[in-house]
């Protein structure tokens, strides 16, 4: 039956005018009722369905996958992200990894040069401390000189009003300043730990 259909199909090409099949080949293919179809050519309307390649004798010889649908298409464009992200994460890990090694020889230095790092912010909270105590001892004088008058009744001056305002102002500052060295310790500290941690699991060295 198929070297039936492949010899109609040879026949049929040959009479199509225009025809230029591939020396050797014939397709096979499957309409959208189910009826296979075997030619040296595959009709423009079903090029994306996927179709098999075979020689003369019937054997296939290579198999043409049908078209990818726009859900397929995204699926892939996700995964090629994905793996492009990935590659770059390990690129990226590869160039940290070397600087680890090349710039510590023991997990000791990498704690020394994570108390070098905090030593600046942890001595400007130092600084800024005093500062700060005065800062809100002038902010509490006031607010109890405003309660002192309007306990007795009396309006608060403008000067009064301004004066509380620009050191409410300076104590925000302040505080705003010591959190953000606060926050630097923090992050200075989990970078040298992660540091440290992988710096161990790169020499398997233990903790000193």
């Amino acid at each position: 039956m198929l070297a039936a259909s492949l010899v109609l199909a040879e026949a049929a090409a040959a009479g199509q005018p225009g025809a230029t099949p591939r020396a050797g080949r014939i397709y096979k293919w499957v309409d959208e009722q189910g009826v296979t179809h075997y030619g040296e050519a595959i009709p423009p309307e079903y090029r994306d369905q996927g179709a098999a390649e075979m020689n003369r004798r019937g054997i296939t010889v290579n198999r043409i996958d049908p078209a990818a649908t726009p859900e397929q298409r995204r699926a892939l464009e996700e995964r090629a992200l994905r793996e492009r992200e990935e590659q770059k994460r390990l690129f990226e890990q590869r160039r940290r990894d070397a600087a680890l090694m090349n710039t510590y020889t023991s997990p000791r230095e990498i704690d020394e040069a994570r108390e070098r790092s905090l030593n600046v912010p942890i001595q400007a909270i130092r600084t800024l401390e005093p500062r700060q105590k005065k800062a809100q001892e002038r902010l509490d004088l006031l607010n109890k000189q405003a309660a002192e008058l309007q306990k007795a009744g009396k309006p608060l001056p403008e000067y009064l009003k301004e004066d509380i305002a620009l050191q409410n102002s300076e104590v925000d500052a302040m505080r705003l300043e010591r959190e953000r060295h606060e926050a630097q310790i923090a992050s200075i500290g989990a970078r040298f730990d992660a540091d440290k941690q992988r710096y161990m699991e790169l020499t398997a060295v233990s903790p000193r």
